[in-house]
This record gives C-alpha cells, structure tokens and sequence, in this order.
C-alpha cells in the first residue's frame, strides 16, 4: 500500500512533466526544427532526344545521375531540348533541393536495330534489319541471317545483298525516332506496300 507521501511525490513528477512539456511545446518556433533527412535529388544530367519530339518524366528521371526521391515538380512544361529543372520544396526545416537535365535534340537515325512483325501475307514471319554504322547490317528472318552493305540519303536507302547484282532501294520515312516506313517506289497508279519498322 502507497503511503501519502509517496503518493504526493508521485503527483509532484507528473505535474512537473506536464509543464516540462508544456514549456518545451511553446518555446519552439520554426526557426527551431532542426532537418532531419535533406531531399535527395541526385545529380545534374543529360538527355538527347528525337528532333520533334517531347522529352517525358521517366527520360529526365533516367537521366539524372544517382538516387532522387519523389515529391519534387518538373520545370519548365516538358517540351523538346531546353534545360529541365526538377525541385523539392522546402519542409519541416529542410531547405529545398533541385537538379537539373540539359536537353538536346538530334536527327533520326537508320543505324540500329528494325523489327516489323509478319509483314508478309505468305506468314513468312518477323523480319529483322541491323543497320551498323559502318555500312554493313543483316537481315533476319525465318529463313535465317544474311549480310548486307547499305547506305542512305535523306529519302532512300541502297541495299546489297552478297550475291545479288542489282541494289535494292528502298524509300524510308521516319514517324518518330523509333518507327521508320520502308517502302519501294510503286508503279504508276499503285499503291506503295509499306513495312513499318520499329527500333528495338
């Protein structure tokens, strides 16, 4: 059984704590908070893009060099090349936290690696084209890989296969960076059959 004093010391402690806390509570202001965990923005980086097209959040999020945290806002509103500054704000006596992408644009390219899927109405398969940047490339399809020398100007393409004496030339059109239409020039009054190509 408690005795009276011990009872009273014990009502002396918690009356004591309260107005400990209650001082504490008051006597912090903001200016007090100390920054616990700063916002990771990683650092600054590059990105180069299709001309024409526009840069995403993941392209500029991939573009910067190490970890970042969520919460921050892009800026300006995502368009071409430009420089893209992504910004946490400030909070609970945390400074705020920026990091910045350097955009540029570029023109397509053939050089790379096409895939159309079963263009053909034999159902002959998945044709595939590696054009190398030194000239040489291949074609793959079900029937296996055979090499080629190409080269390109800025509307058609010029196709050796080994053994073959006439090029093949082929006309090319770009939709984006990633999807190009390869067509040869129809006869009059035809109608072009296109292959679409997608970069993979």
């Amino acid at each position: 059984m408690k005795t009276m004093k011990t009872m009273k010391t014990m009502k002396t402690i918690k009356k004591f704590g309260i107005l400990l806390l209650t001082l504490l509570i008051f006597a912090c202001n903001t200016d007090d908070i100390v920054c616990l965990f700063s916002p990771i923005v990683g650092t600054n980086g590059s990105l180069t893009i299709c001309n024409g097209d526009t840069v995403t959040e993941d392209e500029l999020f991939n573009s910067i060099e190490g970890f970042t945290t969520s919460g921050g806002v892009w800026t300006p509103a995502l368009a071409g090349a430009g420089t893209y500054t992504y910004t946490i704000d400030a909070f609970e006596g945390c400074p705020a936290a920026s990091v910045e992408v350097v955009v540029t644009e570029e023109d397509p390219s053939l050089v790379g690696t096409w895939l159309t899927i079963d263009p053909f109405e034999d159902g002959s398969g998945n044709l595939t084209i590696v054009f190398n940047n030194d000239g040489t490339g291949s074609f793959e399809d079900s029937d296996g890989t055979e090499s080629v020398i190409w080269s390109s100007n800025d509307t058609q393409i010029t196709i050796l296969q080994p053994g073959d004496t006439e090029d093949l030339i082929l006309n090319y059109e770009f939709d984006t960076c990633d999807k190009v239409n390869l067509y040869e020039t129809p006869p009059p009054g035809e109608e072009a059959f296109i292959l679409v190509f997608t970069r993979q």
